[in-house]
């Protein structure tokens, strides 16, 4: 999946690149995804012997940026983090996004997200899909929307102490399409998700 436009600020492109990719244990790794995703765990790898990873789930999987006064919004987030051996987080975003549909309309946002709609890990992606996709619509926008809201989540995912100081656990960006079935994974050397596996 070719980015039309590079996001890539010198402070978040060098703490993904720091974060590279390696093979995944389930049983220590934390999934961040989507409330209506509906993942194939054991083909991703996320699952063994019939076990899923541990997982935080939330509309477009939205990651509240850390702050001293974080609110109940990523309560279950940092504990997940804190409570167990965690070896990689993994976010995943996926291309038919309702939520991310509901975002993109400004009239059903107010209705549906009137709250989360307003905090910075919306926000975020809508400013940026916005400014540089104005022209995009349909499927083109869709994919770009959910390419540019699992890299904006990762960032803030990345602001977390635990995830910050570059020794913690290694962090992923994945997108999966249900189009195809196929799963992607952002390179941030080449800055761009690259398909990993056709999953059947």
């Amino acid at each position: 999946m070719q980015r039309s436009h590079s996001t890539s600020a010198q402070g978040p492109a060098s703490t993904r690149r720091r974060r590279a990719g390696a093979a995944l244990d389930p049983q220590r790794t934390l999934l961040i995804s989507c409330f209506d995703a509906a993942l194939p765990l054991e083909r991703m790898g996320l699952s063994a012997r019939g076990i899923p990873c541990a997982q935080v789930r939330s509309p477009a999987h939205l990651v509240a940026p850390w702050s001293e006064a974080t609110t109940g919004e990523s309560t279950a987030l940092q504990l997940s983090l804190s409570m167990r051996e965690t070896h990689d987080v993994v976010i995943c975003g996926h291309v038919r996004c309702t939520a991310l549909e509901v975002l993109l309309d400004e009239a059903r946002a107010q209705q549906a997200f009137q709250l989360l709609s307003q905090v910075p890990a919306a926000r975020a992606t809508l400013e940026l899909v916005r400014r540089n996709y104005g022209r995009l619509g349909g499927d083109a926008l869709r994919e770009v929307m959910a390419q540019e809201n699992v890299l904006t989540q990762l960032d803030h995912l990345l602001t977390y102490p635990l995830l910050s100081g570059g020794g913690g656990p290694r962090v992923h960006a994945w997108l999966y399409d249900e189009r195809d079935m196929s799963l992607w994974a952002y390179d941030s050397g080449d800055s761009q998700f690259a398909k990993q596996v056709q999953l059947r």
